[in-house]
Order: C-alpha cells, then sequence, then structure tokens
C-alpha cells in the first residue's frame, strides 16, 4: 500500500530539524548534521547516531563524528547534505503508525535567500533530491526503507515564523534574522508579503564565529583549540586549561560574541536592510548567541 506523507526539513549545516504531522499527532527529529563514509563500522551506534547503506556505500552520521565532519561548503547541493535529508525522512516514517510500504513523500525543505532567488539553481538543488521522482531505496541502522518524492517545495530561510504565527503577523512589517551555521539570512516581510529585494544573506554564520574564536584564543594562550573544544566554549563561555577555569577568559569571548552581532547588523544596513519602524525576530538553529 502506497501512503502519503507530508514532511518539512530544516536542513541546516550544524542540525537536521525535521517534522511531520500525522493526524493531530506531530511528530519530530533532529539530529547532528555530520557524515562520513566508513568501511566497516564495528563500534556500537551512540545515541542520535546512524550506519547508512546507501548505493553500495556505508556511512556513519550524527553525533559520533567529530566536529570536522562538519560541511563547510555554502551550497546545500551536495551528496553529504542530500543524505541527511533521506535519512531525517526515514526516522520520521519509523514514527508513524501506517504501514508504510512504497511512501509517497511530499517534501518541504528551505534553502538560502541567495538560492531561493536563483530558478536555475533552485531547479538543480530540487531535482537533485528528487533523483527524477525513481524509489529511494536507503538502509539505516539495519532497517530498509523505500520512498518517492513526489514533490519538493523550496522555501526560503527565514520564512517560517510566518507560517507559524500567521494571524499574529498579517497586519505587520517584520524583518526576520536567521543566524545559521554558515550564513546569516535577513527578510523583510510586510503583511505576510516576503520582498523580494529586501531578502538577503551573508556568510556570516556561527561558523565564521566559531574560526574566530579558536584563533584569539589559541594565539591568547598558546594552545590548539579544536572545533570540539569550541563547542564546548560557546556553551560554557569559558576556556578551561588543564582542568583550570581561566576566569579571563570569558571577557574575551564576550567581546567576540558583541563583535560578530554588530558585523551582521552592519552587513544587513549595508544591503539597505532597515530595523526601523518593524518587528524584529532573532530564529536559527544556533542557540549561542
Amino acid at each position: 500500500m502506497n501512503n502519503k506523507f507530508q514532511i518539512a526539513i530544516d536542513a541546516g549545516k550544524h542540525f537536521i530539524k525535521s517534522i511531520m504531522k500525522e493526524g493531530e499527532v506531530i511528530h519530530r527529529v533532529l539530529f547532528r548534521n555530520k557524515v562520513q563514509e566508513v568501511d566497516s563500522l564495528g563500534a556500537e551506534l551512540s545515541p542520535n547516531s546512524y550506519k547508512i547503506q546507501f548505493e553500495g556505500k556505508t556511512y556513519l552520521l550524527g553525533d559520533m563524528l567529530p566536529e570536522e565532519r562538519t560541511s563547510f561548503d555554502l551550497s546545500k547541493n551536495s551528496f553529504e547534505h542530500i543524505l541527511s535529508i533521506y535519512v531525517a525522512i526515514t526516522q520520521l516514517l519509523l514514527k508513524s503508525k501506517q504501514s508504510i510500504g512504497l511512501a509517497n513523500i511530499y517534501l518541504a525543505v528551505n534553502i538560502p535567500v541567495s538560492l531561493y532567488k536563483n530558478e536555475e539553481h533552485k531547479f538543480a538543488f530540487q531535482e537533485a533530491i528528487r533523483r527524477n521522482g525513481e524509489p529511494i531505496c536507503i538502509a539505516v541502522s539495519g532497517k530498509t526503507f523505500a520512498f518517492k518524492l513526489q514533490s519538493v517545495l523550496l522555501l526560503p530561510e527565514a520564512i517560517g515564523p510566518t507560517y507559524l504565527n500567521t494571524n499574529e503577523f498579517r497586519n505587520k512589517k517584520i524583518l526576520v534574522m536567521d543566524i545559521g551555521s554558515l550564513n546569516t539570512s535577513f527578510m523583510e516581510i510586510d503583511r505576510l508579503v516576503p520582498k523580494f529585494d529586501r531578502m538577503v544573506s551573508s556568510n556570516l554564520g556561527v561558523n565564521v564565529m566559531r574560526a574566530r574564536l579558536a584563533d584569539t584564543l589559541t594565539t591568547k594562550y598558546g594552545i590548539n583549540i579544536t572545533d570540539d573544544d569550541c563547542e564546548i566554549i560557546f556553551r560554557d563561555k569559558y576556556l578551561i586549561i588543564a582542568g583550570q577555569k581561566r576566569e579571563d577568559s570569558r571577557e574575551i569571548i564576550e567581546k567576540l560574541f558583541s563583535e560578530h552581532v554588530a558585523e551582521i547588523v552592519n552587513f544587513a544596513k549595508s544591503r539597505k536592510i532597515s530595523f526601523n519602524n518593524l518587528e524584529i525576530l532573532l530564529v536559527g538553529e544556533e542557540a549561542y548567541y
């Protein structure tokens, strides 16, 4: 029996966030977007990690991989990124109470506003995900799935709050700032209508901040700061060396945060984005700010 599933995926570089509504129940799946091809995997899988067999190759995805496996390619039209989208679909299907069979998927995916405004690039990404509508067969952590992508709807980043709170913003002008891992998107929406010339994106995502933080602390304290170290520093707002918390590091970290936010705002102003006479919404997959 072929079943229909409507799925929305926020395919970030840091996290994959996905949602599916089934009756009155809303299913959600969240995992880190880190992918690596592996020859053999003897270790037991940790939570939020997946072993994937796809097109004759084996991949590991999720928390077990180091931060260095995060993709820093600004384009989302990459094999690793699309593979993560497929895995998100399978994990939502697992939550369904229906008999899955060959699932028919109606998918909505977010894309950077710069890509959204380019018809050629949009179509190429759409077709790369759909694979000509042919069945997609994939095994994830020992379970086999088959599904068809009947349609793929591409939506610009930062538009989500409008759909979530339609009544609240029906008569308002708002500016949505979507801070992601690799870029920050800006979208002005006037009474639910996105303004084409007020859709811009910069490369001032959190990964830029992470790199600056690593460089600054490495220079200051003379130790090597890895991407994994930065994840802990972002969370704790301190640097710890040999078990000792460096109290003076907090001021350095907070100053870097403030400077990065100021740079984001300055970029928006340079692109004629106004912060006056509207409501500002700050969203994004990162909770560091």
